[in-house]
């Protein structure tokens, strides 16, 4: 498991990650809402090892990160950032084959092993359709998908997404959501995932983390964490939470 153990970030003086305790087990998909500046994404930042606590520990398998090599730490956990880089003039096969680095190094060849986990994480994300094509000719739903195959070739255990459906339109959104639920239920995954629409976090977490001005105001099942006063106090505006019509899961409307 990822376990926070009174973490802290501070730059300047200026505390960004307050004191900050918790577990992410695998099997699990959590999700970190807040506002923008709440620490979300500073928090994947520390989960992910870029960038050091200030003080406290994130520990992975009870190990402390720091005790962690680069590419033997890569090979349990994986980190997709808010700002992806840039996949010029490589195809969706080549990009996913990337995903080998934390085992065979930059330049090694690949193995039949390596081969193998490549063409499952194509399939896993059924992403065939863009092997051949050229990333940055995908639509941002196509290249996602394509991006988290590059994760699930890296067979980590723990994936760490920063705002992944940023610029995405609703149903890409949902599309990409719907196998990241697949994934972490077929593969039992960690997937840790920082979200700005709470009603998607309400249908497709298992637990939702809220964090506010630096410090986790609030965690819990969705179903917990769904009520007026809760969204109210993360959020700061007046919420209505209400049953979904397919009655599976809660949403929440702007009063």
């Amino acid at each position: 498991m990822l376990e926070v153990k009174g973490a802290t970030f501070e730059v300047n003086g200026q505390h960004l990650l307050k004191p900050l305790e918790h577990r992410f087990e695998e099997g699990k998909v959590y999700g970190l809402i807040g506002h923008n500046g709440s620490g979300k994404s500073t928090l994947i930042k520390l989960l992910a090892q870029q960038q050091p606590v200030t003080r406290g520990e994130v520990l992975l398998d009870k190990r402390p990160l720091h005790d962690w090599g680069k590419r033997e730490f890569a090979r349990r956990v994986a980190y997709l950032p808010q700002h992806l880089p840039s996949a010029e003039n490589l195809t969706g096969h080549e990009l996913i084959g990337f995903g080998r680095y934390p085992w065979h190094g930059l330049l090694g060849r690949h193995s039949s092993r390596d081969k193998a986990a490549i063409g499952r994480a194509i399939e896993l994300s059924h992403t065939e359709a863009f092997a051949d094509r050229l990333v940055d000719t995908l639509s941002g739903g196509e290249r996602q998908r394509v991006w988290l195959a590059m994760l699930l070739a890296q067979e980590s255990r723990f994936l760490l997404l920063d705002e992944p459906l940023a610029a995405l339109d609703i149903a890409h959104q949902m599309e990409v959501l719907s196998l990241i639920r697949k994934l972490c239920d077929e593969l039992k995954l960690c997937v840790i995932i920082v979200l700005h629409d709470i009603n998607m976090g309400s249908r497709y977490c298992d637990e939702l983390l809220a964090l506010h001005s630096g410090r986790v105001l609030a965690h819990g099942s969705p179903e917990a964490m769904m009520t007026d006063t809760n969204l109210e106090a993360i959020y700061g505006l007046p919420m209505q939470v209400m049953a979904h019509p397919n009655g599976k899961h809660r949403i929440a409307v702007a009063c």
